[in-house]
């Protein structure tokens, strides 16, 4: 798969009529674009989390119309839209109502950065997990959601109500492994940040196991080092935290055809 192909699978970026007329040249420089985008987002994020927690608007502003604009430059419209109408009525918001949207909009981010890492990441063969109908079999599927955080389990299992599929949360991977002996899932939802065994590891241990279902990691972090890690554990797809509902069920049922 070419470079040109791969730019067409992150579904935030609003690039396929850009990408007819781009050069290949063109479409290098595209890339590169995206990879700055990639490695300037965490000190994005950090510098925006700091301003709204110092409650300094005017520095959530500036930072927000600077993003808008790099979203712009990389086609990602309908992220950009959206920051541009917020921002437009920060005027008349309270300070807990912004930090609401910022919260969102930077998990919006996290995704997008992840999208792109996992363009040029991903092996070919995982053009299968594409599309979003609902499988006429999914009644049949099960989802294995580890996660020490019984509340987040909740929220989870609440965001996938519309999925008609058994869904089974345990809050440790050795309550994971103890689920293995019985049943065989047809995905794993794992977070990373977990006691005693991470979800690296926990990974490692169910492939180890013969498991051969898809993986995909629930984490807010969205950096190239801990993105490649993940992939090189079996990571088809995360899930980022905070959970968007919309954006977790689309993921999943990618994954679940």
């Amino acid at each position: 798969m070419n470079t040109r192909q791969r730019l067409h699978r992150i579904q935030d970026l609003n690039a396929a009529k850009h990408l007819q007329m781009m050069t290949d040249a063109q479409v290098e420089l595209y890339s590169d674009q995206l990879n700055e985008f990639v490695e300037s987002f965490p000190e994005m994020e950090a510098e925006l989390k700091e301003a709204m927690a110092q409650r300094d608007i005017e520095s959530v502003t500036k930072q927000l119309t600077a993003i808008r604009e790099t979203l712009l430059e990389i086609h990602a419209t309908e992220l950009a839209e959206e920051c541009w109408t917020r921002l437009n009525s920060f005027h008349r918001d309270k300070p807990e109502r912004i930090e609401a949207f910022v919260v969102f909009f930077l998990s919006m981010l996290a995704a997008l950065s992840i999208d792109i890492q996992m363009a040029f990441l991903a092996e070919d063969e995982d053009e299968r997990y594409m599309g979003t109908d609902m499988p006429e079999d999914i009644e049949n599927k099960s989802i294995l959601a580890v996660d020490d955080d019984a509340f987040f389990l909740d929220i989870f299992k609440a965001a996938l109500n519309d999925i008609p599929c058994k869904i089974i949360g345990v809050t440790s991977a050795q309550s994971a492994l103890d689920v293995l002996n019985v049943h065989t899932p047809d995905l794993f939802a794992l977070d990373i940040e977990m006691p005693d065994m991470n979800g690296i590891e926990l990974a490692q241990e169910i492939k180890s196991r013969g498991q051969k279902a898809p993986i995909i990691f629930i984490t807010g972090n969205a950096t190239k080092e801990y993105v490649s890690k993940c992939v090189n554990a079996g990571a088809v797809d995360f899930i980022i935290k905070p959970l968007n509902p919309q954006y977790a069920v689309g993921r999943i049922l990618k994954i679940l055809r």
